[in-house]
């Protein structure tokens, strides 16, 4: 696993530095009508993920199982199959995208050259993303098998091609059309570059057509279906807003909203990049009976999501205002409230996240699937009786409500009752993360108004003054002594690792 998460902190910190520069790049190249459209169509979209019924997800737990069973057949068949359904959903997705682009200009109410726009954006946008079905089949394949290094070199290598072509793009005046162009063109390469990989990966894994199976279908359906429910909830939970947005409210406010959305998508990808390896990991424990090994690793992971949750929870807060100023203007620091929502009910959930994950691992996800669904249900209309009242806040109010009451009310001890544990373990897993954090946040918030000044260098200055506190405090409070040796003989171990990796990674190529 510390391969994977080091390689998961390498992709992370490569994709989410070119985003980030990305983001004011777009807004200015683009304007705020374009960059709300684009913005718009990928939300509209976002939602063919659930065309995929779960498939990705299912495809990582059950590889990771067979893996750890060594049972080779079951292997090759399980992907043959799954790969066979991500094309099927690829031809799906690409014939819906040109139905779509005639349907949802009138439903936004555009007209003439807009909607012209629109309906072009919609387009290649949706053959994009159509052709990501069977690209992110390929990806969960190396995931399972816990190849999360050449997975992210595939995802690094798109990423930084992607935003030179968007530059170049934008400089030669072509605008969102271009940019989604670069999109397209970006997806359909990716797709041999991933075979590549999960064939160097793997070189035994096997294509043949008498490997598609009703049985393997059958089997995957049947897991999946309450994982697809879990994917119903969530696309309600994180991407209908900004088609609330500009439903009931206005498409001008859709870019204010993304911006804002964009820091806590860098919140949940810092965590993701942590959390990723577990479900593997932990369907490969179950599937060998390892019940004592699956519920240490369970309360190890679940510390570390809370402690790491936590911190970046309390930063975003800190520092967001600061930090919205700095990167795309003044104009978006009126939005901090509308962040702070947010990261309220983000902080509780990341720190959760292994509970998902051993739910996932064990096949006890029914009710996962239905509890996440209605609140995303709960989400949707929440977010838009609330908007009516309080704009873009309320929509915001309609996301966190629904997130705290599940998270901390059913999920967790749902969890414990799945993996065997008590309440008694899991709240003393999180003490010390939530005491080193409440000592973080005193003198934190002192620290911010004794420290004047401004700029990206001051910013930077705070972030690591805090981030020193709050490692030291965490290394006092949290860590035993036995795991403060560990913590630096992992420290040791991490950076050879490391360099290790990108070594490898680099040559497999």
């Amino acid at each position: 696993m510390v391969r994977s998460v080091l390689s998961n902190w390498v992709a992370l910190a490569v994709t989410g530095a070119l985003s980030f520069f990305l983001t004011p790049i777009l807004l200015r190249g683009l304007g705020d009508f374009q960059f709300g459209m684009w913005v718009l169509v990928g939300s509209a979209l976002d939602h063919y993920g659930l065309l995929d019924m779960g498939i990705r997800t299912t495809l990582q737990r059950f590889v990771a199982r067979y893996r750890g069973t060594d049972e080779r057949r079951a292997l090759s068949e399980t992907f043959a199959t799954a790969l066979a359904i991500g094309f099927g959903v690829c031809v799906v997705a690409g014939v819906l995208s040109f139905v779509l682009s005639r349907v949802l200009p009138p439903f936004f109410g555009l007209s003439g050259t807009n909607a012209i726009a629109f309906s072009r954006l919609v387009v290649l946008l949706g053959l994009s993303v159509a052709v990501t079905f069977p690209v992110q089949v390929l990806g969960a394949y190396l995931c399972g098998i816990q190849r999360f290094d050449l997975f992210n070199l595939s995802g690094i290598l798109a990423a930084v091609v992607r935003a030179v072509s968007y530059v170049l793009a934008l400089h030669f005046g072509y605008g969102v059309m271009g940019v989604a162009v670069v999109t397209l063109g970006v997806t359909v390469l990716t797709l041999p570059l991933n075979w590549a990989l999960v064939r160097l990966a793997d070189p035994t894994i096997s294509l043949n057509r008498t490997h598609v199976t009703w049985k393997r279908s059958g089997e995957m359906f049947q897991f999946s279906v309450y994982v697809f429910l879990t994917s119903v909830g969530d696309y309600f939970r994180f991407r209908v807003d900004s088609i609330v947005i500009a439903r009931w409210l206005t498409m001008a406010l859709v870019t204010p909203f993304n911006i804002v959305t964009r820091l806590i998508e860098y919140f949940k990808s810092v965590m993701f990049a942590v959390m990723a390896p577990l479900m593997p990991e932990m369907s490969s424990l179950d599937g060998q009976t390892r019940h004592g090994d699956l519920q240490r690793l369970f309360l190890r992971a679940t510390r570390a999501t809370a402690l790491l949750s936590l911190f970046l929870g309390s930063m975003l807060s800190l520092d967001g205002r600061e930090l919205l100023r700095l990167w795309v203007g003044a104009r978006f620091v009126s939005y901090f409230p509308l962040l702070l929502t947010l990261v309220v009910g983000y902080t509780v959930t990341m720190g959760q996240a292994p509970s998902v994950s051993v739910i996932y691992a064990r096949g006890k996800h029914r009710l996962l699937g239905w509890l996440t669904l209605g609140e995303g249900v709960a989400n949707l209309v929440l977010s838009i009786y609330w908007a009516r009242q309080y704009g873009l806040i309320g929509v915001a109010m309609g996301t966190a409500v629904p997130m705290l009451v599940t998270k901390i009310a059913i999920q967790p001890w749902y969890a414990l009752n799945v993996v065997g544990l008590t309440a008694r373990d899991y709240l003393l897993c999180l003490a010390r993360p939530v005491a080193a954090c409440a000592m973080f946040l005193v003198p934190a918030v002192l620290g911010i108004n004794l420290l004047p000044g401004s700029g990206i260098v001051h910013l930077i200055a705070i972030a690591a003054c805090q981030t020193a506190l709050f490692g030291g405090l965490s290394y006092l409070v949290v860590f035993s002594t036995h795991e403060r040796r560990r913590l630096g003989n992992f420290t040791t171990s991490a950076v050879a690792a490391t360099l290790r990796t990108l070594r490898l990674s680099w040559r497999s190529v």
